[in-house]
């Protein structure tokens, strides 16, 4: 976090430290988001700038913090320019990747800059600019409930790791977390709704409203006018009086089926996890449920 201008704030990486802002920045610069000029390694208004630019080619959160998503994302398109001009795929924009680009550039025909512009990143066959049109309503929600169940089934990730409430979702969300460190570098707190908003997201629903608060999901549902308190939806979130939050995967008449993260995992009884539930739909506990809306 730096200072810039009249007592502003700039928080820009995550964790925000030299060495990882000046790689940040070398990427953003190797993607002419920024100039090679501009890797100095401290945050501010140009950097944020850059990394706004690049979240809003890319349908990510537009709020120039360098969360997970983003560095992934980063990561992906450095990777992706590496393997067109055979530097090493390491995801990193560098020196040597700027001279590979610069022969590739010459070799057809563009300006040798050693930045992967948008005509650059064209001639390489690369998407620079993803199509951020909202799919329809059934399809957001098939895609959510895909995610959520591909999430389930992801060892890698599918329950806590690292120590107590340690999980990836709070941690892929660029979230600080309300604990100690965990000891993989994961984020911990309470993550059912950070396990919602993330699936939500990432099946590309507006999560304007939602927090790492479990009520959040009403409030985003009054605030879209899609909160209801029957006939539940696949993609739906359901909420829980008793503090909970999970994504509907299916419904009949008498029952909802759903996934829910920080839950109580019986196979090993030391660890939450990701797990698939079903209740009945007159449950006591049921508060009500809230479509996701496309962005």
């Amino acid at each position: 976090m730096a200072a810039v201008a009249a007592g502003m704030m700039v928080a820009v990486v995550q964790p925000a430290d030299a060495v990882t802002t000046n790689q940040v920045q070398f990427d953003l610069a190797g993607m002419a988001y920024l100039g090679f000029g501009d890797v100095d390694g401290a945050t501010g208004p140009k950097t944020t700038a850059a990394v706004k630019a690049f979240q809003t080619d890319r349908c990510l959160d537009i709020d120039g913090v360098v969360g997970v998503m983003t560095t992934d994302e980063l990561d992906a398109q450095v990777t992706k320019v590496q393997q067109a001009v055979g530097a090493d795929p390491d995801g990193e924009f560098g020196p040597a990747t700027e001279t590979a680009v610069k022969t590739w550039q010459g070799a057809h025909s563009l300006t040798q800059t050693g930045q992967a512009d948008a005509a650059t990143m064209t001639a390489m066959g690369i998407t620079r600019v993803k199509d951020c049109t909202p799919p329809p309503p059934g399809v957001l929600a098939a895609a959510v409930v895909q995610i959520a169940q591909q999430e389930a089934a992801n060892p890698a990730r599918n329950h806590e790791i690292g120590g107590y409430n340690c999980n990836y979702y709070t941690t892929a969300l660029g979230l600080s977390g309300t604990g100690a460190h965990c000891s993989n570098g994961w984020k911990t707190q309470a993550w059912c709704a950070d396990f919602g908003k993330w699936v939500w997201n990432q099946a590309g629903a507006k999560t304007t409203y939602v927090t790492s608060y479990y009520s959040s999901f009403e409030t985003y549902g009054h605030n879209y006018g899609t909160w209801h308190t029957g006939s539940p939806l696949p993609g739906d979130a359901i909420v829980f009086s008793y503090g909970h939050v999970g994504l509907v995967v299916s419904a009949t008449s008498n029952s909802v089926t759903y996934i829910s993260g920080n839950t109580s995992n019986p196979a090993t009884g030391n660890d939450d996890a990701l797990l698939q539930k079903t209740v009945s739909r007159s449950y006591s506990a049921i508060v009500g449920y809230a479509s996701p809306v496309a962005r």
